[in-house]
């Protein structure tokens, strides 16, 4: 593996790719369990709005971890951009598109448009992928370096 391959595969875009396909495997397996679970458990209850919070909350983790990868690609790994200056607007751009976060949960939990358990275990679900994606790719620095003796 070339270092250009690397650096590709550890890219912002390569890596919020991987937590994609990793949060829709785990969304997939909850929304299944979610619904067995809820219909032996509570048939009565409607079926739509734990499965629905769980796509809910696997998005929006998604989203938000795709915001912090870029965020930190293009602004504490550039070159040339460690001001102090870089870091302040780094700083205020991280807390606005959190708060639009925080202002949709906010809103989607006050309305009761999904069911808050199903949001949480999306939530969840979009976490997990991110330290399998991340376990993934140490491992992967791991062998290569036991490959290459050590040498970096």
């Amino acid at each position: 593996m070339t270092d250009k391959n690397d650096l590709r595969e550890h890219s912002a875009k390569a890596v919020a790719a991987g937590v994609a396909r990793k949060t829709a495997v785990l969304a997939g397996i909850g929304i299944a369990a979610v619904v067995a679970v809820q219909m032996t458990a509570w048939p009565g209850y409607p079926l739509w709005p734990v499965p629905v919070g769980v796509v809910f909350g696997a998005v929006l983790g998604l989203i938000n971890f795709r915001w912090l990868a870029y965020t930190v690609e293009r602004v504490y790994l550039r070159k040339g951009t460690s001001s102090i200056l870089a870091n302040l607007a780094a700083a205020a751009i991280n807390v606005l598109k959190l708060s639009v976060i925080f202002i949709v949960l906010f809103v989607v939990i006050k309305n009761q448009w999904v069911h808050l358990v199903g949001l949480v275990i999306g939530l969840t679900l979009s976490f997990g992928a991110i330290l399998w994606q991340g376990y993934g790719l140490v491992a992967g620095l791991k062998e290569q370096q036991e490959r290459t003796g050590g040498e970096r």
